[in-house]
């Protein structure tokens, strides 16, 4: 194998190596801020699941690029990647729905984790995954539909549902455009 063919195409490419360091860096920054205020208190809990959350981040851009390629597949696997990623993310972090705590805050999880194990068993096909990411852009607000049931005097931050739905709406309009081109 060149050296050529390794660097553009292997573990030495440029653009892998300065998106697993950027995910790196923003893991290290609270560790430093911590080094400078009191304000920022993480655990080596926090940190495991940060890094657990980047990894899967990196790892879903990852496979956007390798099997999703630079068209409507690999725009709607990285759109899903950067939603799932922020969803569970602000959920853990302080919750949709009341604090990180309420039980209705586990179905955005779910959500999340459930698309990423139907993505997989069917192998990313956008037939099926402009679906999946159809039914989580629906269950964000049907979520917050539940939440008024379950949770009585809660408010639902309804701006936010709307605004997720619409990320994964966007996947699933990535994924359904790239259905029509192989269909077609």
């Amino acid at each position: 194998m060149t050296q050529d063919r390794i660097s553009s195409r292997g573990w030495l490419n440029g653009w892998r190596i300065a998106g697993w360091g950027a995910l790196l860096a923003l893991l290290a920054l609270p560790a430093i801020a911590m080094q400078f205020t009191a304000e920022v208190q993480w655990t080596p809990m926090d940190f495991v699941f940060a890094g657990v959350l980047l990894t899967a981040l990196g790892t879903g851009f990852e496979l956007a690029v390798r099997f999703g390629g630079a068209g409507a597949k690999g725009i709607g696997m990285a759109i899903a990647s950067l939603a799932g990623f922020l969803t569970v993310w602000a959920n853990a972090a302080v919750g949709f729905i009341g604090h990180e705590g309420e039980p209705v805050n586990a179905g955005f999880t779910l959500l999340v984790v459930a698309g990423a194990l139907a993505g997989l068993a069917v192998w990313f096909r956008p037939s099926v995954m402009r679906w999946i990411m159809a039914a989580i852009a629906l269950g964000q607000p049907l979520l917050g539909v539940a939440a008024l049931w379950m949770m009585p005097g809660h408010a639902v931050e309804w701006g936010i549902l709307v605004i997720f739905a619409g990320l994964w709406g966007a996947a699933a309009l990535c994924f359904h455009r790239a259905h029509l081109r192989t269909a077609g």
